[in-house]
């Protein structure tokens, strides 16, 4: 399985998935159905490495587990081939819980994902559709605060994400991040992804577009370190572009806990970029800290290495 850890690029199985809307109660009781295929883990401060495992509406999670409905809450979603165990789910989990004193849910829903990428894509409406169920008993059981929610995702969990945004009942969420959701099979017309209609603010950070990573902007904000594509620097011989498309949410945990690291600046296209003509332009940080505020495409140069930041240099 690590092997194969959020990867994209076989499609191998063609299933029909039957589409369902939270508003509806009919399709709500199918949806908590639905939410038994997945894995519900919930982390903090009091217990980061011992996950406190629960159900979409089982409410023993909020009366006698460590949820904290006052803090803020971090909702992680994976890709295709990924698991609760993956390394975008415990990087992320423990980088957020260094950087935050929070909640971090992993919605883990490898039953599905492990599929054919066709079938697990196809699956994708559901598992977002559920996470949307999720947060609206959070915010209508627990008293957490919607604007306290973020929701992450990478690859195929990108567009889960992005979905759950789009279904939640209780408000808009204020901010999905995208980190290079999936490519294959996406256009931009497909309205069952992520896009600037999931949250108030929707930032994204490319590392592979073209191969795993989706090819067009599609949040308030996109990243394009070293111009978005693969090789990513440091991955080696990915002509695949497996690495490069993991680089995102390594690139996101090490944004976390090095503000100011990853200096982006305003620009038209990466040659642009690589030609100056960029200089004096917007300029904000990628990742955790991005300002709200930040509209546009932004380029950027990082590292080959952990932590991968070059602070100013990265614009220079």
């Amino acid at each position: 399985m690590a092997s194969f850890q959020c990867l994209i690029f076989a499609i191998v199985i063609i299933a029909r998935v039957p589409t369902y809307d939270a508003r509806t109660a009919e399709d709500r009781a199918v949806l908590m159905q639905e939410s038994g295929k997945m894995l519900f883990q919930l982390y903090t401060r009091d217990n980061p490495s011992k996950p406190w495992n629960f159900e979409l509406y089982d409410l023993t999670y909020l009366n006698y587990g460590p949820f904290n409905h006052s803090k803020p809450t971090k909702i992680l979603t994976h890709g295709w081939h990924c698991y609760w165990g993956s390394a975008y789910n415990v990087l992320m989990k423990n980088a957020l819980l260094i950087g935050y004193d929070a909640n971090v849910i992993v919605v883990s829903w490898d039953l599905s994902s492990t599929l054919g990428y066709s079938a697990a894509k196809k699956y994708v409406p559901t598992v977002g559709k559920v996470v949307a169920l999720m947060i609206d008993h959070l915010v209508e059981q627990s008293g957490l605060r919607l604007e306290d929610v973020h929701v992450i995702g990478h690859s195929l969990g990108a567009h889960v994400a992005g979905i759950a945004g789009m279904y939640t009942t209780t408000g808009k969420l204020p901010r999905v991040t995208g980190l290079d959701p999936a490519g294959p099979m996406y256009s931009i017309g497909d309205d069952m992804r992520i896009s600037k209609n999931s949250a108030d603010f929707v930032d994204i950070i490319h590392t592979a577009k073209w191969l795993e990573g989706i090819n067009h902007d599609v949040g308030h904000v996109d990243f394009f370190p070293n111009g978005g594509y693969p090789i990513q620097p440091g991955c080696g011989w990915d002509l695949a572009g497996f690495r490069s498309h993991r680089r995102a949410y390594w690139l996101y945990a090490s944004s976390i806990m090095n503000p100011g690291g990853f200096l982006a600046v305003q620009c038209d296209s990466w040659s642009d970029f690589k030609k100056g003509k960029c200089k004096g332009n917007n300029v904000t940080e990628m990742g955790h800290h991005v300002s709200l505020k930040a509209r546009g495409k932004y380029f950027l140069r990082t590292g080959s290495k952990m932590p991968y930041t070059l602070g100013e240099s990265s614009i220079s």
